[in-house]
């Protein structure tokens, strides 16, 4: 057998060479990179900000509060209140849970439809890659706000709704990298090998292509997390996303933008709490890239 590496090769999980296709630790990546420390410290925040949220929250977050003095942040609201009076700290506490719950829910599903066209597409090929790709690049020719807007607009917006909005704007790209990857990985000689014993289409797919190209599939994920959260939030912002009056980082936002003058915090508050959430998924990848590449 050559020693000499392909570029698939190079995707392979820490830089392992083919036929070791699943590193015993791969987590182990993210302690040698101190930018993937970091975004993994903002997001472990925000989810122990999501599930605490009950006991460190100040108030309930529909709770209004008459006596509040104004909408500024004062000792007694830190972050202020909004135009109903509302404690604007406990609102965004409460406000991680339904993003930390959506994204990755809907996320998951979209990798799980995504890497799944992508193998068969990669693997198959003729006209099984054509159907697939033909059908991905159709879906991928419209904007993606156009997409989420026109569906959630359509349905309604409900939890279920934006999860499968976010399955039908993520899975295609996930499709197209997915069958990339593939068809790098399926000429080298361990899936060669397998076929040769006889194996299952499905099981040279899931169990010697998908363990060689999950690398770059996991960092791929944790930047589409961060234009997941985006995206809730958009919808958020243009009235598409959960229904009043539950907590909506994005509905908080659009709430607080007519009074951005007056009452700046209103908006800002809810904007870096996005921003913070986001920056944690982007510097992960970014961490897991860069080790990756070290490997």
């Amino acid at each position: 057998m050559s020693n000499a590496r392909t570029a698939a090769d190079a995707l392979a999980d820490d830089g392992l060479a083919p036929g070791t296709h699943v590193p015993k630790h791969p987590i182990r990546r993210i302690f040698r990179s101190p930018i993937a420390l970091v975004g993994l410290l903002l997001i472990f925040s925000w989810i122990a900000a999501a599930v605490f949220a009950p006991l460190i929250a100040p108030y309930t977050p529909n709770s209004q509060h008459v006596t509040a003095i104004g909408t500024v942040p004062s000792v007694h609201h830190w972050l202020g209140a909004d135009a109903l009076k509302r404690d604007i700290l406990s609102r965004i506490l409460w406000g991680a849970r339904p993003v930390l719950t959506l994204a990755p829910l809907a996320l998951a599903a979209a990798y799980l439809v995504g890497v799944t066209l992508g193998l068969i597409a990669g693997y198959a090929g003729g006209w099984v890659d054509d159907a697939i790709s033909r059908t991905v690049d159709v879906l991928l020719s419209f904007p993606k706000i156009v997409i989420y807007v026109v569906l959630i607009a359509t349905v309604g917006p409900s939890k279920a709704n934006i999860v499968v909005a976010v399955i039908l704007v993520a899975a295609p790209g996930i499709a197209r990298l997915t069958r990339g990857l593939t068809l790098e990985v399926k000429t080298n000689d361990y899936v060669a090998a397998a076929a040769t014993r006889g194996e299952h289409p499905l099981y040279i797919m899931f169990a010697e292509i998908l363990p060689n190209v999950r690398g770059p599939l996991i960092v791929d994920a944790c930047m589409r997390m961060g234009y997941t959260i985006i995206a809730i939030g958009v919808l958020g912002f243009l009235g598409l996303g959960l229904p009043p009056p539950d907590p909506d980082w994005g509905g908080m936002v659009r709430e607080g933008a007519p009074m951005l003058i007056a009452f700046p915090h209103m908006a800002l508050f809810p904007c870096f709490a996005i921003i913070s959430l986001v920056l944690g998924f982007n510097l992960l990848a970014d961490g897991l890239q860069e080790s990756r590449l070290r490997a």
